[in-house]
């Protein structure tokens, strides 16, 4: 079988490798986010929230959920070396990042344009003591701190996903070059069965002393058969 270039992702480690941790983490991850953002759905009729907050959860659970999917389809991909799972699995990462930085971008939007005032005074009344000034003071850190956690998670998945896209693209690469590899050069064992392979049987040499036939008795002057 012919020489294929094995491609690397930081530098020295393999692609599949990549694509199957990648795969496994994107699995996991959008999992666990997703069983706790549908858990958090579950509780809007206890604590409702603002019409496009709602929303924004609603988007939230599904993206992970979908996020989960795909990781699905590449850890396994990976695993058997399935170039089909493996591209499919490219595609909806690349389709879910495209949606991912939209929905993403509505949901910072919404988070910047709502009024903090409303939202700042739910924050106090619900703190220890109301009446307590540095109740405020905290409250206003706690949506500045809010709104520069959500930027940073979202630009920082962002570009794990993206690199993500380009690994798993590489991969892709590297398994359809084995395959047109396979195709033009045969493994030896495949390609030496159509040849006929003649069974011979050699005789060991003679064990007589005198191996010369007119030396032994039977050839003797006077023997009589």
């Amino acid at each position: 079988m012919a020489y294929v270039r094995t491609r690397h992702f930081c530098c020295c480690l393999p692609v599949r490798l990549g694509v199957f941790l990648l795969s496994l983490g994107i699995a996991l991850l959008g999992g666990a986010v997703s069983v706790l953002a549908w858990m958090e759905v579950t509780k809007l009729h206890e604590n409702p929230l603002p019409k496009n907050d709602e929303i924004s959860l609603y988007i939230h659970a599904v993206m992970f959920s979908v996020l989960c999917i795909v990781g699905a389809f590449g850890f396994f991909g990976a695993l058997t070396k399935q170039r089909g799972l493996v591209s499919v699995f490219g595609t909806m990462l690349a389709l879910h990042l495209g949606f991912s930085i939209a929905t993403g971008i509505y949901t910072l939007y919404t988070l910047f344009k709502r009024s903090n005032q409303a939202a700042l005074i739910v924050c106090i009344n619900n703190s220890v003591d109301p009446t307590d000034p540095a109740a405020a003071v905290r409250c206003q850190n706690g949506f500045k701190y809010l709104k520069i956690v959500s930027i940073v998670s979202y630009c920082l998945s962002w570009l794990i996903e993206l690199y993500a896209v380009l690994v798993v693209t590489s991969y892709v690469k590297q398994l359809k070059e084995e395959e047109e590899a396979n195709v033009m050069h045969p493994s030896a064992s495949a390609s030496m069965s159509s040849y006929y392979q003649p069974n011979a049987t050699y005789a060991p040499p003679a064990t007589q002393p005198n191996a010369y036939p007119f030396n032994q008795p039977s050839q003797a002057y006077g023997h009589q058969a």
